[in-house]
């Protein structure tokens, strides 16, 4: 019963999804129009600081010699890195290796802190991953600190949100806009050993996640339990995952319930290239069905990201599949940091 759900499922995915898409993703031009858009959205940098590159009094060339570096961040999401080198209540002055000197108004600063806290992703400081407990979908070993969690919409059509009780266990919930399936989760996450660089670490994880289809159907019931194994770090990471699946359904016929139950496993990575931007895939197979594919996440500031992926389902057992549904998510942290 849970393979003929799951197929059904994909296969109303498919039909509708690709009437709807097939001229917009196959078209070369609007291929290239939509990369640009990406680019043009979360690449770009301009400020309103203002920037002087005038001749700097010997005061504030020494105190850029001699003081740490400082990231920047401004209400509109660009980022300055730099020593800082005077603050006189309005503005707070930012020595830049490319720029120069740029004076920036205080009431455009959101928040500064030492570059030295912060990851490095190809020789630039960043601000750390704000959705690195969770891939698409998949859960991570990494773990949330007490207070943080996040907000993440699915195609702005499904949404799931996580908060974190303690450094070790989070809550959360997961819903449609229709309110069916409705479903809770609880996950515990430890750090098991924590590398000299930092880039060698590993996490554990494990939970349970289990609601129903509420009103169209009030006797069908939904869950996984799960553990797993996340080798890396928030920027770079790889993880194994692996549990139970099942469904419980009421029937209707013989008054009784009808229980299905697989094992499912996943794979998923996330590699952090740039300040902005990772490549980042899942894969699960549960039953006879492999789910998942390639995609990449898009940072905006600190506490944003957008998901994009092309997504596949293939049955193992009858060899026949769909590749190409488009995946978007757009996550938000919540929290201090």
């Amino acid at each position: 019963m849970l393979l003929s759900c799951v197929r059904k499922l994909f296969a109303k995915i498919r039909n509708r999804a690709w009437g709807i898409f097939k001229n917009l993703v196959l078209d070369e031009t609007m291929k290239k129009l939509i990369l640009s858009f990406l680019l043009f959205g979360f690449v770009h940098g301009t400020t309103n600081a203002q920037i002087d590159t005038a001749s700097k009094p010997a005061s504030i060339i020494d105190s850029a010699r001699t003081n740490p570096d400082f990231v920047v961040e401004l209400n509109d999401g660009s980022v300055i890195t730099g020593k800082k080198v005077s603050d006189d209540g309005r503005e707070m002055g930012i020595m830049t290796q490319d720029k120069g000197l740029i004076l920036i108004p205080k009431f455009q600063i959101k928040s500064i802190e030492l570059a030295a806290s912060l990851p490095t992703v190809g020789g630039k400081r960043v601000f750390p991953n704000p959705h690195s407990s969770r891939y698409y979908y998949s859960p991570s070993g990494l773990p949330m600190k007490k207070g943080e969690g996040y907000v993440q919409a699915i195609y702005f059509l499904a949404y799931q949100a996580q908060y974190a009780l303690s450094d070790h266990i989070s809550v959360g919930a997961s819903t449609s806009v229709i309110a069916s399936p409705f479903l809770v989760n609880v996950k515990y996450t430890s750090t098991l050993k924590e590398s000299a660089d930092g880039k060698n670490n590993i996490y554990f994880a494990s939970g349970i996640q289990a609601g129903s289809l509420t009103y169209i159907s009030p006797g069908t019931w939904l869950g996984i339990g799960y553990a797993g194994l996340t080798f890396g770090n928030a920027e770079s990471n790889v993880s194994i995952n692996g549990g139970v699946l099942g469904v419980s359904s009421k029937t209707w016929w013989t008054n009784g319930r009808e229980n299905d139950a697989r094992p499912a496993v996943s794979l998923c990575w996330n590699k952090r290239f740039s300040p902005t931007a990772s490549f980042m895939g899942e894969v699960w197979y549960a039953g006879n069905m492999l789910v998942g594919g390639p995609g990449m996440r898009f940072y905006s500031g600190r506490k944003s990201a957008v998901d994009v992926a092309i997504l596949g389902a293939y049955n193992t057992a009858e060899s026949e599949g769909v590749f190409g549904i488009p995946f978007v998510s757009w996550t938000r942290k919540i929290g201090d940091k």
